[in-house]
């Protein structure tokens, strides 16, 4: 059986900062990465075979945005771009990697909310619902959503410091 072509996996370099202070601390990100570069819609997608898989956000990002669980707390948020320049024509973005549940946030918001605060959304309800990452189509991004995200996101991380 052939092998399929993996995915082009973009990690920004906002990204890439606190993607490198998991190094050490056994999160799983290599091991997601793994998976998710297979198959970023797989019910494998995390490392953690208690964990739910790969998920899409619920409320104003669900268009947008998937997650999974890595291990000791640590999520991953992510989406899917066009680019015809890659095999499947599509990459996989990492947006956002951190603790659920981090007191760095503030006032105690978990990652989530942070990532819709990111975003310039709302979050949804706590009791809202992870319906699976592809179940009806690719999670998306526009050129112009991601560079806002990404300059937010660069913003936070300066006051954090």
């Amino acid at each position: 059986m052939p092998r399929r072509k993996p995915y082009a996996i973009v990690v920004p370099p906002e990204v890439q900062r606190d993607a490198d202070k998991l190094a050490g601390k056994r999160a799983g990100l290599a091991e997601a990465a793994e998976q998710i570069r297979l198959d970023p819609c797989s019910l494998g997608a995390s490392p953690n075979p208690d964990s739910p898989k790969a998920y899409r956000l619920s409320g104003p990002l669900q268009p947008v945005v998937c997650g999974t669980h890595l291990r000791r707390g640590y999520r991953l948020a992510y989406t899917v771009q066009d680019d015809p320049d890659v095999p499947h024509g599509k990459r996989v973005v990492f947006l956002y990697v951190g603790m659920k549940d981090d007191p760095a946030y503030r006032d105690g918001i978990d990652m989530w909310e942070l990532v819709h605060d990111l975003f310039g959304t709302t979050s949804p309800p706590t009791n809202h619902l992870k319906p699976p990452c592809c179940e009806k189509d690719w999670p998306s991004i526009t050129d112009e959503q991601l560079a806002t995200f990404l300059a937010n996101l660069k913003a936070f991380q300066r006051r954090r410091a």
